[in-house]
């Protein structure tokens, strides 16, 4: 990671640090199981494009400080999406205030926001009830220092809503988002491919880490075992444990290579 986006992360990270209760420091990455437990890291141990599981409440915190980096950064494109109804009017005027020290802004969500005729040249808005984007929380600056944050509702459940989502300063990844945006508001497209591809390939390559620790656990106890009664390890049971652990790795390398064929292949 460069200089630059190591900064900017670490601004970021503070920022969302300083919208959240000082006991709130963790949050969990999706996919990962260590030992049969989620796997829970620090805010300042985010990796961009990798997936993570969000509250509602920190969710909100990262897409409000990506908002904040564009306003500190100046300049560019900035996508903004809301899938609540009342959350653009509630936050109407500062959004506004944001709108000034871009170049331009669009806002997506469900509702209106004013007539267009009363809204700043900069501002663009959009009501995209009944479209997929309602599944979607997005705050994505395209701009001199491109950041984007995009995450999908993961449960509707009123106690605790979660959301599945990830971070990125890279800046094709940013376009390629914003891409998926209009194509899906124009209705020319009607997923986000950059998020699902992401998602599958995130989710795959877990899944092979989680299998490679359950073999190399089983290998190490077969081990251990054969060496406490060597006479069990004959010359056809070493040579079965060797083919079974050629077989299993060429299974597991087969897992990525099927995964890039699936997320190249479009979904109905």
């Amino acid at each position: 990671m460069k200089a630059t986006e190591k900064k900017l992360l670490r601004e970021w990270v503070l920022n969302i640090q300083r919208r959240l209760p000082a006991r709130q420091t963790l949050v969990q990455e999706a996919f990962t199981m260590d030992h049969r437990h989620e796997v829970m890291v620090k805010f300042s141990e985010m990796w961009p494009e990798t997936f993570y599981i969000f509250d509602d409440m920190t969710a909100q915190a990262c897409t409000d400080a990506v908002v904040e980096l564009s306003v500190r950064h100046g300049g560019g494109r900035v996508l903004l999406g809301l899938p609540f109804y009342g959350e653009v009017q509630a936050q109407q005027h500062r959004l506004e205030r944001v709108a000034q020290k871009q170049d331009s802004m669009k806002i997506l969500s469900v509702g209106r926001m004013r007539s267009p005729a009363e809204l700043p040249s900069r501002v663009e808005f959009q009501n995209i009830q009944g479209s997929i984007l309602t599944k979607y929380r997005i705050a994505i600056n395209q701009g001199l220092h491109p950041f984007g944050f995009i995450c999908r509702e993961a449960s509707s459940s009123r106690t605790n809503p979660t959301s599945l989502g990830f971070f990125t300063m890279d800046e094709d990844t940013v376009e390629a988002l914003m891409n998926d945006v209009e194509s899906v508001l124009r209705r020319s497209g009607k997923r986000l491919m950059t998020f699902e591809r992401l998602e599958t390939f995130h989710q795959t390559t877990q899944k092979v880490a989680r299998e490679l620790e359950s073999y190399s656990r089983r290998m190490e106890l077969a081990v251990e075992r054969a060496r406490r009664r060597p006479d069990l390890l004959t010359p056809a049971r070493f040579e079965r444990i060797v083919s079974q652990a050629i077989a299993k790795m060429e299974e597991l390398k087969e897992l990525p290579l099927r995964a890039m064929r699936t997320m190249g292949k479009p979904r109905e």
